[in-house]
């Protein structure tokens, strides 16, 4: 049994192509103050299962031996009602995994053409069935990360309402539409709504950007607590300074920071090719240098290296 989620918890969000075991494993060194963290998102095969391996390999076996790390961390599905939801949930709950996700929020065209993600939100009937599915074969602690809607937020009560019925232990929602992609603000007031709809904690997602909206987030919607995504690929420390109450960082700081996880990452990256070494160094990097003087040629520099020497030498000299 897993202890109570506490209030003000700060959730490092899942992103598929980033928060594999490598990269957990440098955010539990360096920023250990995350409350929780994720897996990025396993797709449920539409036939058949996977071997145990397999789904012990997406979480990292590595941490999968560590009792603590276990439990902090979510193992996120990505499943749609042709997919063979209930047999991964019972390979999930005989593997020993404490934590189970269901995603309802990637805005992906290939996955919502498919039927997964946020297009789910526009078929409750399915959604009803999935989760019901879920939650008969997994005795674990269950969670849904969602968005306010698909084209519009005509369904967004009723979703709450479903995942509260069908046993979803706590609720992520990401403040937008499917329709809104990532463009337009986030609507805090959803958050809100839900807080007010739910019996259980909801957890705020969406324009996340630096530790002090954590706080507000927190005090405007009356959320349980705040994952962040795209804010924690820009500051990994975030929750480490909004620990601290340390809301503002110096340029100077700033750098050496990012240099010192991308040199740590480098150090974890066991068993890697050199292209994928350069490629997964570039997509955790883009974000970092948004709010620097002279970060646009930071990263300029960064995306244009051929090699990984070319990237790290520019690491280097930050």
């Amino acid at each position: 049994m897993l202890s109570p989620i506490p209030y003000g918890s700060v959730f490092f969000a899942p992103m598929e192509g980033i928060t594999d075991e490598t990269f957990r494993k440098v955010i539990l060194k360096l920023y250990p103050e995350w409350d929780y963290l994720a897996c990025d998102f396993l797709r449920v095969p539409a036939a058949g299962a996977y071997p145990q391996k397999h789904l012990l390999r997406h979480f990292g076996n590595d941490l999968f031996q560590i009792p603590w790390v276990r439990e902090k961390t979510m193992y996120q599905i990505l499943t749609s009602k042709k997919s063979f939801t209930d047999m991964i949930a019972t390979q999930l709950q005989e593997l020993g995994v404490p934590w189970l996700d269901v995603n309802l929020g990637c805005p992906s065209n290939t996955v919502c053409k498919h039927g997964g993600g946020s297009f789910l939100l526009t078929d409750l009937v399915s959604l009803r069935q999935i989760i019901k599915g879920i939650r008969e074969n997994f005795k674990g602690r269950f969670t849904a990360k969602i968005r306010i809607g698909f084209q519009d937020t005509s369904s967004f009560e009723d979703s709450i309402k479903l995942l509260n019925d069908e046993g979803v232990e706590l609720i992520t929602v990401h403040g937008r539409t499917r329709e809104d992609m990532y463009k337009t603000p986030a609507r805090w007031e959803y958050i809100a709504r839900a807080v007010q709809l739910s019996q259980v904690p909801i957890i705020g997602n969406g324009d996340t950007w630096k530790p002090s909206d954590i706080d507000r987030m927190l005090k405007e919607t009356g959320c349980h607590g705040v994952m962040v995504a795209r804010g924690a690929l820009k500051f990994p420390w975030m929750a480490q300074d909004y620990k601290r109450g340390q809301f503002e960082l110096n340029q100077e700081e700033h750098l050496k920071r990012v240099k010192d996880f991308l040199i740590e990452y480098q150090s974890h990256m066991e068993n890697v090719t050199p292209r994928g070494i350069l490629k997964q160094s570039k997509s955790i990097s883009r974000f970092m240098f948004d709010d620097v003087e002279d970060g646009p040629q930071m990263r300029r520099k960064l995306l244009l290296s051929q090699t990984v020497p070319d990237f790290f030498n520019v690491v280097h000299s930050l």
